[in-house]
């Protein structure tokens, strides 16, 4: 079986594969909160998805963008923000719930287009 495609589905998949990175690395920032000198990451990618939805087209898109932060270190050189990271947290799950409602919302449009209940 094909499965059917096309530029939202490869979006809400991009978007999908980008926000569980994001969530990785923020959890990988909050694990390493008290370790000396660890620098805080964070994934960037809705500006390449903008580009992709404008014309560009998803398959021509990089993949997300990780780079640190550049925030400054504590006393140990450590510049993980707990508050910053926990509203990162709860944004990505925010995020991938309505990418998940938005994919359900096109497979349903698709199995009305084909006759299906």
């Amino acid at each position: 079986m094909v499965p059917i495609t096309d530029q939202t589905m490869a979006a809400i998949e991009y978007a999908m594969n980008a926000l569980t990175l994001r969530a990785e690395v923020t959890a990988n920032n909050v694990a390493n909160s008290e370790v000396p000198d660890f620098k805080a990451s964070r994934v960037s990618f809705e500006d390449q998805l903008l580009r992709a939805l404008d014309g560009t087209g998803i398959e021509r898109v990089l993949g997300p963008d990780v780079a640190g932060t550049g925030d400054p270190g504590d006393a140990i050189g450590n510049n993980v923000n707990i508050e910053s990271e926990i509203v990162s947290m709860m944004e990505t799950n925010l995020l991938q719930q309505a990418m998940v409602e938005a994919f359900n919302f096109k497979a349903g449009l698709l199995r009305s287009a084909i006759g299906g209940a």
